[in-house]
């Protein structure tokens, strides 16, 4: 189907303009659930991706910060974001939106190319429009249609909708949620304030008690507890950086008393500031991979800069990205690497950690700095070869001993817990989806520790171990032996579409599996790492999966 090219829209700085074509690559309505593969990870967006709430509640996050949706407000996701949708509520819909943007070729103007919008394309992030909601569930309907005329109407319509974004005017009407992100904002601005429940209240516009009551419904905790939480965390990256005194340090967080500051860090981290002081005196940062943080965690060793992102290192980034004073940059691009490679060297740490497949030029920089510790390749039991080596170096073996005992011990309950009264245990084939195609899921680390140590059993036909790159067919999905399937399904948008026309296929609903119900939806994190810690919330998860004391559905 060919596109009029439309009048160009450049950035904000003078370029020369270049013609372009719009086109809807997909548009659909997503039920947003409790704990749907949605809300799992941060989606990359591969195009550019229009977000608008059809109906329920939902809350948005561009990157790591949150934002309630509301009704004919449209968000605007350039492609390479990241973002993840989350509620509470059943019956949440949000439409979803792709549009790709095409160049001429420099090469050949006759042919055109893809292109990257937030490169050639000025666009507001966010613009409210009174009829936003109902004009993208009549562009979903179109797209969905078999009619050739109406699908070429869902595309008019999705670039009409795009153009008022580019031309909509700031919102003129006051809503109760722009209040709420304004006064949260505030809060994360000036930590060292006394903020009273009155002064945050009227940033947002509300009364004292209805702003309470909604803040703490929408974000999951009070204002005060927020406050605390962004004084807290500042507290921490200025204890664990040298030249600041505790009583400085409480003053610039907005505690005119270093005591009373003691005490509600005591209550809040369940030690005190000394102590906490203390314990990361080792200054140990971890290099480029998340496994890196897998390792160093069991030996409760917190590091002093890690690679954190939203999407990548999600789960270490909520849990402990308050307790790491440097976030590093994470990436595979060239100049990601000499960021994070340039950070190490000003902070000059003690050690670094790295993983096996750390490039020699890379080895070579960083050792200049630091003391190096590389962990080994995932393969069958390196896990406890890398902790052992790890500990070794930073002389804390009785602290690896002790966890590994522990781990074990664990690991051998769960067997226990998954054999069946026959002594058998389920058959699960681990598969991961990549666009359009499913191939195998799991390194030889972590499908060795499953499969021999869990003693889950592996269905007859099935992809080797070492190597992620093998097809996984439809004659392995549907084996008499194959009783579960683990899908890891990567979260980009292209994908996330041939996946949404995957299980409404007939082919797809007719696998045993699928109408047995024990279809289970795994995430990257930590399925696609290889660390001491994966493997404890790999444990967790199977257990919860397969355990006959907890029934398995469709997830």
């Amino acid at each position: 189907m060919n596109f009029p090219q439309m009048a160009p829209i450049t950035t904000q700085a003078t370029v020369q303009a270049h013609p372009y074509v719009l086109q809807l690559h997909h548009a659909d309505i997503q039920h947003i659930q409790p704990q749907t593969s949605l809300s799992l990870t941060q989606i990359m967006a591969t195009h550019m991706t229009i977000l608008v709430l059809i109906e329920g509640e939902c809350i948005l996050k561009r990157e790591n910060d949150p934002y309630p949706m509301r009704t004919d407000t449209v968000y605007l996701c350039h492609s390479g974001s990241t973002f993840a949708l989350s509620s509470e509520h059943m019956d949440t819909q949000v439409a979803m939106l792709h549009l790709e943007l095409y160049l001429p070729h420099p090469d050949d103007p006759r042919q055109l190319q893809s292109a990257t919008d937030s490169q050639h394309l000025y666009f507001p992030t966010e613009a409210t429009l009174p009829y936003a909601s109902a004009k993208c569930q009549q562009i979903c309907s179109a797209f969905r249609s078999t009619h050739v005329l109406h699908r070429w109407r869902a595309q008019i319509d999705a670039i009409e909708l795009l153009f008022e974004v580019a031309t909509a005017k700031e919102k003129c009407t006051f809503q109760q949620e722009d209040g709420l992100v304004r006064a949260r904002n505030y809060i994360a601005d000036h930590p060292q304030q006394a903020h009273t429940l009155e002064q945050l209240s009227q940033i947002a516009g509300l009364s004292a008690k209805h702003f309470s009551d909604v803040f703490k419904k929408t974000y999951g905790q009070s204002p005060h507890e927020y406050m605390t939480e962004i004084r807290l965390t500042q507290a921490k990256q200025l204890m664990l950086r040298s030249g600041y005194k505790l009583k400085d340090i409480a003053h610039e967080v907005g505690y005119r008393d270093e005591f009373y500051f003691s005490r509600v860090f005591k209550k809040e981290t369940g030690i005190s500031p000394s102590t906490y002081i203390h314990k990361r005196k080792q200054k140990v940062a971890a290099y480029a991979s998340v496994s890196t943080l897998g390792y160093l965690l069991p030996l409760d060793i917190v590091p002093y800069a890690a690679p954190l992102h939203p999407k990548w290192s999600g789960y270490y980034l909520e849990r402990y990205g308050a307790d790491i004073p440097y976030h590093l940059e994470y990436g595979n691009s060239y100049q990601q690497t000499h960021t994070a490679i340039r950070q190490l060297e000003e902070l000059k740490p003690d050690w670094i950690v790295c993983s096996h497949d750390i490039q020699a030029e890379e080895y070579t920089q960083l050792s200049q700095s630091a003391q190096m510790i590389t962990l080994p390749a995932p393969q069958r039991g390196s896990w406890r070869t890398g902790l052992y080596q790890l500990a070794e170096q930073l002389q804390m073996n009785e602290e690896a001993k002790q966890w590994i005992n522990t781990f074990d011990q664990h690991t051998a309950r769960v067997r226990t817990l998954l054999t069946r009264s026959d002594g058998s245990r389920p058959t699960v084939l681990f598969v991961r989806m990549l666009h359009d195609q499913l191939y195998s899921l799991g390194s030889a680390g972590l499908l060795d520790y499953v499969y021999n140590e869990l003693g889950i059993q592996r269905p007859h036909d099935t992809p080797a171990d070492d190597n992620e790159e093998d097809i996984v067919t439809w004659d392995q999905l549907q084996a008499s032996d194959v009783e579960h399937i683990g899908i890891l399904i990567r979260q980009d948008s292209e994908t996330l579409e041939h996946w949404h026309r995957l299980r409404q296929s007939s082919r797809w609903l007719d696998l045993p599996v699928i109408r047995q119900q024990q279809l289970h939806i795994l995430s990257s994190s930590p399925w696609r790492e290889y660390s001491p810690t994966a493997l404890t919330r790999v444990r967790e998860e199977l257990i919860h999966y397969l355990s006959a004391k907890s029934p398995c559905a469709i997830r």
